[in-house]
């Protein structure tokens, strides 16, 4: 099986956080790109500057994309992360510097130029699909995108969206029709982890800066339930065995839905009812087979230990 650098393009954000972590220690991290999303682009990009200087990684790039969707009105998530993305901790000026070049003519640069770099997307897809139509031969130039966003069942930011989809739809729409091959976790399958106060505690009696670090995120989201959905999905590189089921079907994204903007819309026909006493219609089907036009590989069962193993693991190893 090939081995790949990656490229994270995140919007940094809680549980982009517990992403990166989990990604600098196991994945080897060609460039990470932020993106206006859970707060905006001045605080993303400082973020995910402070995560790569406090990890230790500084000789890792960051880049700054876009701080807007292309048509949609802002849409942040601060009641979830705070105002700054980082809840109410104090994050000074990296001493890491931001590159100079646009996120996205790096992301063209190293897709065009390099045969050995994979896309991890963590935040609205805003940067991927301007790259695209700045330059579209990237469709047959980035390999696969594992993307964190969408939901095979029910949204977040709506009954029907997941918030990386909905804040930039048009973004999205583009990249998901690229022909780009895509590993999508969403929801159905992030909503599957539980971090509890227990697991803080853990945590925080590690006993190292990121360890602390990252107790004191856990603490501001607080509520005994917290699902870090970017952090579920980076699992699927970091240790594929984490996603125990996924299925490779049809999805749209829904641009102009009155209470449906920004869904991920799974065709399913193909797989209804194999198993009818846990289908919701009790409909009696057969198996079709892996439809024609599948574009997305959808996760769907997760391994909540495993993933729970994995994750205090690399939190420890950073204070060795």
């Amino acid at each position: 099986m090939k081995e790949w650098n990656y490229v994270i393009d995140c919007d940094p954000g809680i549980d982009d956080c517990f992403a990166l972590l989990m990604c600098l220690k196991r994945l080897p991290v060609a460039g990470v790109v932020a993106v206006g999303g859970n707060t905006g682009l001045q605080y993303t990009e400082r973020n995910a500057r402070y995560i790569l200087e406090l990890a230790g990684y500084e000789d890792i790039p960051v880049y700054a994309g876009y701080d807007m969707p292309m048509i949609n009105q802002i849409v942040r998530a601060t009641e979830i992360h705070g105002s700054g993305g980082l809840g109410n901790t104090v994050v000074p000026e990296p001493k890491k510097q931001l590159e100079k070049q646009h996120g996205v003519d790096y992301l063209i640069d190293t897709f065009m130029n390099r045969d050995d770099v994979s896309l991890i997307t963590l935040g609205p897809l805003t940067n991927i699909a301007q790259a695209i139509l700045k330059e579209p031969e990237l469709k047959k130039r980035i390999p696969q995108i594992l993307c964190m966003g969408g939901s095979a069942v029910s949204g977040n930011t709506t009954p029907a969206a997941e918030f990386n989809i909905y804040v930039d739809p048009e973004a999205a729409k583009i990249v998901f029709e690229s022909g780009i091959p895509i590993r999508m976790v969403g929801l159905n399958v992030t909503r599957q982890n539980r971090i509890v106060p227990e697991d803080v505690d853990r945590i925080r009696a590690m006993g190292n800066p990121v360890a602390d670090f990252a107790a004191e995120l856990l603490s501001f989201m607080g509520n005994g339930y917290v699902a870090l959905c970017d952090a579920c999905a980076v699992a699927w590189a970091v240790d594929p065995a984490i996603i125990t089921k996924s299925a490779k079907i049809p999805v749209k994204i829904e641009t102009k839905g009155e209470f449906t903007r920004g869904m991920t819309v799974c065709d399913w026909r193909n797989y209804q009812c194999q198993n009818p006493e846990m289908d919701i219609a009790h409909d009696q089907q057969r198996f079709l087979g892996e439809p024609e036009d599948a574009n997305v590989e959808v996760a769907l069962e997760f391994d909540k230990d495993r993933f729970h193993r994995t994750l205090f693991e690399i939190l420890e190893s950073y204070g060795n």
